[in-house]
């Protein structure tokens, strides 16, 4: 005979079916009424504790879970139950022993097998979050992936992953993976905020706006994706939404942090280094371990010549962040500076190690050994040619060229720079834009440039074509170059700042070269030539320093044009003011080496009444000024006859007034510098080295007609400079002349110049058609 089901039983059964039903508050009641009257039922105690998990409750549901489980420990629906809630609570360590001890007593059931999965899933989670933190990436990823194999479905880790392949360079995979996290997980805004992350980071910008006003449609108040809005606003050159987006989340109050940095970093692209203090201060004081702000904060102040301050904001982002390699570079840049070459070299290098394609880097170790006068120059040619080989080389598109092989057509030649503004390179630049000739040539530029100015809109004018490339991809910019149809792309910016040799790596155009902008071998297997001259690069002494073909221009490689609106030179030597002789240097402090300072310190003690004048970037710096004081007195310069002054833009051209002669550095010589003194009537003593930089003295003096001027060696330098010095009517008759001599000089001979360069480009398209006609279709990056 069959027992009669007790009353609370039945009452339990009738409570479940209103909540398969659908009848939640009945099916409470029910569940609570029996726990009045038996407050240890397990089945009551179970139906309401997974009731409650289902509201969303789940800690207030451990009470009932735990009494069900221990008023009947034989139910595996129990031990479950309550392994999922202490999981759902965070509770990961106690969920999987409670699993461990239903394993004890024989439970193995489909339901817990799989939530042990997803405890697993948690746990590898965990760790994996704890990896990114530390930007352990690829332990991040492995541990991601790993949880995703304990729960194939596991969103958070999809998403991750996404971010994590952004992060390192992949980001069409994270396209894939944040959209499947989409699919499984359903509107949630961080999910489609970095998916336009991704999206941006592939170039795809209308996707990546897409996504963003997607996430701000769930959460209008997202703090990441208004940031990441303003920083693609940024990356289109949109600088104006950029601003609204950040100045949106300052005002939210939320990531405000995050937001003052990114609008300090935009600022100080712009020039506005002021502002950009004050924000990336700012975003310092409200995350005070916020290393990219200090790292930023660094860059304006280096900028501004605050050389001191900018070396104590890097040494901080480094503390914070040991492996950031960003901030390991600037640093390095700051060291440079102060000319601690060494220590600077050593920075890069660690910055690569930590990130061998951190492309800025290289670029700047490549610019730096240029002035390491302990480096053999073959250390550069080394790490140029293995920048091609490791980053530009494996970039080479191998396409047929379309351009039709005809050597007398009207040529495309393209320009590339970060610099069609007023900067250096446009003294040399505009003039020849300017006596280029049209009929033979079209001339198209392609300026990556964020900021626009007086001189940009003169250049403007006398181009056929303008292209902004700055907020393009290197491949979107070579697909543009091809087809534009460019026949000669020329780069005016070597490893410089803005310079976009991946570009070039690409091979785009049929025949390219590097020019003008800096002043050695580019490493890169895909640019055909380096135009120079046969003073700089005298034939059979440098080819083995170069990984381009040497295109010598008959007499110099650029010419000049001085700034206009600038103070005349005085009419007569200061030394007729002074009663003494005064020497003076205005080059990029790093460029003076310890056997420069040496040789001018020999100077000084020859002519012991003479003073030396230096322009130098932060010297105004506490410790800085100590540093160079003590390492000039350890070279024997009296310091008492050194006369130290900051740069400052009020101080271009009018300190040349107050020097007789200008000592060029050695062995990385002055070119701009070096042209402004001898515009402002100031004769040149240089040495003569053994390649380009060492050699660019050699090519200016020989143009203006001053040969003389150029000693083979140290020795002979020191001579120079002490018999100039001596010779007071000779001194007097040199200044007398020299800007009639600049002026009628090839230096300053713009036609003749364009024409030279003109005749160049038609001899390499010639050459290459000669080679196209006898070799048969060429493919791209192929000369």
């Amino acid at each position: 005979m069959n027992s009669p089901v007790r009353p609370s039983n039945k009452a339990v059964r009738k409570g479940l079916a209103h909540l398969d039903a659908g009848r939640i508050e009945n099916a409470e009641r029910l569940f609570r009424s029996v726990l009045q009257a038996e407050p240890n039922h397990p089945e009551a105690n179970h139906a309401l504790g997974t009731l409650t998990v289902r509201q969303g409750q789940p800690k207030s549901a451990l009470s009932f879970l735990s009494t069900a489980l221990q008023s009947d420990p034989w139910q595996s629906q129990y031990w479950h139950s309550f392994a999922e809630a202490l999981l759902l609570i965070g509770a990961v360590g106690d969920a999987r022993a409670v699993l461990e001890r239903a394993a004890s007593r024989g439970f193995s059931t489909p339901e817990i097998a799989a939530l042990s999965s997803r405890i697993n899933c948690v746990e590898l989670y965990r760790i994996a979050l704890d990896h990114h933190a530390a930007e352990r990436l690829n332990e991040a990823e492995a541990f991601y992936t790993a949880a995703l194999k304990a729960n194939p479905g596991h969103v958070e880790s999809l998403h991750m992953i996404g971010q994590v392949a952004t992060r390192t360079g992949r980001a069409e995979m994270a396209v894939q993976l944040i959209r499947e996290a989409i699919r499984l997980g359903g509107d949630i805004p961080a999910l489609y905020s970095n998916l336009g992350d991704a999206l941006a980071a592939c170039g795809r910008n209308e996707e990546a706006l897409q996504a963003f006003a997607h996430a701000l449609e769930l959460q209008p108040d997202f703090s990441e994706a208004l940031t990441s809005l303003g920083n693609l606003y940024q990356s289109l050159g949109r600088f104006d939404d950029a601003v609204r987006q950040y100045e949106i989340v300052i005002a939210g109050g939320v990531n405000a942090a995050n937001a003052h940095n990114n609008l300090g970093a935009m600022l100080f692209e712009r020039g506005e280094l002021d502002r950009s203090v004050a924000h990336l201060t700012e975003a310092i004081r409200q995350k005070p371990d916020l290393a990219e702000a200090y790292s930023n904060l660094g860059n304006a102040f280096h900028h501004s010549g605050r050389l001191d301050e900018a070396v104590e904001q890097y040494r901080e982002s480094i503390r914070l962040k040991p492996d950031y390699v960003s901030a390991l570079s600037n640093f390095a840049s700051a060291l440079k500076a102060r000319g601690k070459i060494a220590e600077a070299i050593e920075n890069y290098r660690a910055a690569i190690r930590l990130k061998p394609d951190f492309v800025d880097a290289h670029n700047n170790l490549i610019m730096l050994l240029g002035y390491a006068d302990e480096v053999p120059h073959q250390v550069l040619v080394d790490q140029a040619r293995q920048f091609d080989r490791d980053i530009a080389a494996p970039l080479l598109r191998r396409r047929p060229f379309a351009n039709p092989a005809d050597p007398d057509r009207r040529l495309r030649v393209g320009y590339v720079s970060g610099d069609f503004r007023t900067h250096a390179v446009s003294y040399f630049f505009e003039p020849l834009l300017r006596h280029h000739q049209k009929v033979d040539f079209e001339f198209f530029a392609y300026a990556n440039m964020h900021v626009e100015d007086a001189v940009t809109a003169r250049l403007k004018d006398s181009f056929d074509h303008w292209r902004n490339i700055v907020a393009m991809k290197d491949d979107a910019v070579a697909d543009l170059i091809e087809a534009d149809g460019i026949d000669i792309l020329v780069d005016l910016s070597g490893h410089m700042a803005a310079n976009r040799l991946l570009v070039f790596a690409r091979k785009p155009a049929p025949i390219q070269a590097t020019w003008l902008g800096f002043t050695t071998t580019t490493g890169v297997g895909a640019i055909d030539y380096r135009i120079t001259d046969p003073y700089a690069d005298p034939p059979g002494m440098t080819e083995n320093l170069n990984t381009e073909t040497l295109w010598r221009l008959p007499s110099t490689f650029c010419c000049y044009q001085p700034r206009i609106h600038i103070a005349d030179p005085i009419d007569h030597p200061p030394f007729d003011d002074n009663g003494f002789v005064t020497f003076g240097c205005f080059n990029n402090f790093t460029k003076v080496t310890d056997r420069t300072l040496a040789r001018w310190a020999e100077i000084l003690t020859r002519i012991p009444d003479a003073r030396l004048l230096l322009e130098i970037i932060g010297i105004d710096g506490v410790e800085f000024r100590r540093e160079t004081e003590a390492r000039f007195e350890r070279l024997g310069l009296p310091l008492d006859r050194v006369i130290l002054e900051p740069r400052r833009p009020s101080n271009q051209y009018v300190l040349y007034n107050r020097i007789d002669i200008a000592l060029d550095p050695f062995p990385f010589n002055g070119g701009t510098t070096t042209l402004d003194a001898l515009w402002m009537s100031v004769p040149v003593v240089s040495v003569a080295g053994e390649y380009f930089t060492a050699r660019m003295g050699v090519t200016i003096l020989n143009n203006v007609g001053l040969p003389e001027l150029v000693a083979d060696d140290e020795a002979a330098y020191v001579e120079l400079a002490v018999a100039l010095a001596g010779d007071a009517s000779r001194l007097r008759a040199i200044r007398g002349d020299l800007r009639r001599r600049m002026r009628a000089s090839r230096m300053m001979d713009f036609a003749a110049f364009a024409g030279d360069m003109e005749t160049a480009y038609r001899a390499m398209w010639r050459d290459w058609c000669a080679a196209r006609l006898h070799a048969g279709p060429t493919a791209a990056g192929q000369s």
